[in-house]
């Protein structure tokens, strides 16, 4: 099957969200929050955090499945003693009784969206980038979000395409340095995507057994 790969830096994670990898999800969320605060750490004062950690991932990842998504790639570990406010969903869509032309397509979706659409090429392949304010009340949060969303249309393969979203939370100035500094970070991340048309998807139990022992 057709699929594309990311290059995730270290200290990030990658969470499916489709329901045949229910008990990795888990297990990937259950490794985080021990990582993140360790066993050896007081339960008394610990236990809160670990429990916060654990609902917010698993909140992002139940996001996630609603809108499609099949998985989720977030950073998990501080950088400058900053934990990194975002989240990237990954989804392919595949039509294939759609035979397209994609560059029109997409050259429409950029127009579409003004000054906040651009047409480029990630792997060779067209692409557009969206960048929007949303509000973030759904994520109980007052101050707004950048979302950035890109389509990048499959090589030699009409109507299958990736979508990647990524959403940057603020403390309400959406133009800060730093909020900037992690979109551009994301969009790194983005860019490394490359297509392969003979990806092989391991089974449940093989991720399972790849994973670190609970």
């Amino acid at each position: 099957m057709i699929d594309f790969e990311l290059i995730v830096p270290d200290g990030w994670a990658h969470i499916p969200t489709t329901p045949e990898f229910s008990r990795v999800r888990d297990r990937v969320i259950n490794e985080i929050v021990k990582q993140a605060l360790p066993d050896t750490l007081p339960r008394d004062k610990a236990g809160p955090w670990r429990r916060m950690l654990r609902k917010d991932l698993t909140e992002a990842t139940d996001e996630a499945q609603r809108q499609g998504a099949r998985a989720v790639v977030l950073p998990v570990q501080e950088m400058r003693g900053m934990r990194l406010p975002g989240t990237l969903l990954l989804s392919v869509i595949d039509d294939g009784e759609d035979q397209q032309d994609p560059v029109p397509v997409l050259n429409s979706i950029a127009a579409d969206a003004g000054p906040d659409g651009t047409a480029l090429e990630i792997d060779g392949c067209p692409a557009v980038r969206i960048r929007q304010i949303i509000d973030s009340e759904a994520l109980n949060r007052k101050a707004p979000s950048v979302r950035v969303s890109y389509f990048v249309a499959a090589p030699d393969a009409p109507g299958v395409w990736g979508v990647l979203t990524y959403t940057v939370l603020t403390d309400g100035d959406v133009e800060a340095e730093a909020v900037q500094a992690i979109v551009l970070l994301f969009d790194m991340v983005v860019g490394t995507l490359r297509w392969n048309d003979e990806v092989a998807v391991p089974t449940e139990d093989e991720l399972l057994a790849a994973l670190p022992a609970e």
